[in-house]
């Protein structure tokens, strides 16, 4: 499971409360591939904000550089504050870093001042950090395909005349990313459920009181995403290394062989784009 909009704002809500005003030391390059761009660009600059584009993130510092960021399936971002790192000490600051999260996974480490610790590891190695200058990001291959973000600028008008001019399968519609940012597998699968619709209908065959039901819908299970946390059906974990409690909300993701929660139909389950997909045969049509 990809984090999903939910997932990654819940880290960046967490990063914009315990990074922002570090400055960073030194950078600790585990494994060059997960980081490219000049590490030093970012040594001695401070973190002043961090935003989300999508499913990615924007670390911004103080010398007009920044992180671009990209999880992907198993990356996470873990902040640790740590008292008794010493600042003067390179041997110091790498005993503290093994003792903290010691294992093989951590590919890139940021000291920063005041004792703190940026960890980003990752265990299938598909995310990415990129060093840019900040008034490039926007034109970055992930950043600059997005489409328009629900809860952001996502308006009934864009979505109906989307959906209208569409006749792929709506399930893969919503993930599509160049199509509609933030929208992954597990809060599609929900949407469609809430709304009563059948992941395989065409796009364009949804009438405009189901095109209705279907934002509501997406909207609502983005909001509950984000008010537990995100869901840490995998390796999901927010900027302290806590676990997200989307997963005990679900409504029909991952229900297969179960009833249905509103008529005890039996979920069955399909594969679409390579994606598991979860649906009610009798309440989604």
């Amino acid at each position: 499971m990809m984090p999903e909009l939910p997932e990654v704002e819940t880290i960046r809500i967490g990063l914009q409360k315990y990074l922002v005003g570090h400055r960073v030391e030194d950078i600790d390059v585990r494994m060059p591939k997960q980081l490219s761009g000049n590490p030093r660009d970012v040594v001695g600059a401070q973190v002043t904000t961090v935003r989300r584009f999508g499913k990615g993130l924007v670390i911004d510092l103080s010398n007009d550089f920044s992180l671009a960021v990209h999880v992907k399936m198993t990356g996470q971002l873990i902040y640790k504050r740590v008292s008794s790192v010493s600042r003067a000490s390179k041997v110091s600051r790498v005993k503290v870093d093994v003792e903290t999260l010691p294992d093989v996974y951590t590919h890139v480490v940021f000291h920063l001042d005041k004792g703190g610790l940026l960890f980003y590891r990752d265990i299938r190695q598909f995310g990415w950090i990129k060093v840019v200058k900040s008034d490039s990001v926007a034109n970055l291959p992930y950043f600059k395909e997005l489409g328009p973000e629900p809860l952001k600028d996502l308006t009934r008008e864009k979505f109906t005349d989307i959906l209208n001019k569409k006749r792929t399968p709506v399930k893969q519609l919503l993930m599509d990313q160049k199509i509609f940012a933030g929208i992954g597998n597990i809060y599609a699968n929900d949407a469609l459920y809430v709304a009563g619709i059948h992941p395989k209908r065409p796009s364009s065959s949804l009438t405009l009181e189901e095109q209705t039901k279907l934002l509501k819908a997406i909207e609502a299970v983005l909001l509950k995403g984000l008010q537990v946390g995100g869901a840490s059906e995998w390796q999901f974990v927010n900027a302290l290394g806590e676990a997200g409690d989307y997963q005990n909300f679900f409504q029909i993701y991952r229900k297969d062989g179960k009833p249905c929660p509103k008529c005890g139909t039996i979920v069955a389950s399909i594969r679409m784009g390579g994606r598991g997909t979860f649906f009610c045969p009798r309440c989604q049509k």
